[in-house]
């Protein structure tokens, strides 16, 4: 896992194009993830990350055709929460991912003692 590069104190708003280009490519990357997966507590997950990242856009969508102050706080709102939900997913991922390691460890052990004894 890489480590997640910190936001900015106060984020522009509008979106910059290039945070607005990797909240898109992040909205991307869920969805491919949530078509793949069958585990129910990442896809709650996926979903709920999803559903953030969509009104985030959106919020900033509706900012950049309005542009006015109670818009400004609100999407603001937004990003720290679509932020906080970002961290909560990639710390149950790096969990799934730790899992994977920790299985693929047992995996190999099993095949080493199905190798030794093949009569089983």
């Amino acid at each position: 896992m890489s480590t997640p590069i910190p936001a900015p104190a106060t984020p522009a708003i509008p979106l910059s194009p290039d945070v607005r280009t990797a909240y898109k490519a992040l909205y991307d990357e869920n969805q491919a993830a949530i078509e793949a997966t069958g585990d129910f507590e990442l896809l709650e997950a996926l979903n709920a990350s999803q559903s953030n990242i969509g009104g985030l856009l959106s919020a900033d969508d509706q900012y950049r055709l309005n542009a006015d102050t109670a818009q400004f706080q609100a999407m603001l709102k937004q990003i720290n929460a679509t932020n906080n939900g970002l961290k909560t997913l990639q710390t149950k991922i790096a969990g799934i991912a730790g899992g994977v390691a920790k299985f693929g460890a047992v995996v190999g052990a099993i095949n080493k003692v199905l190798s030794l004894v093949p009569g089983i």
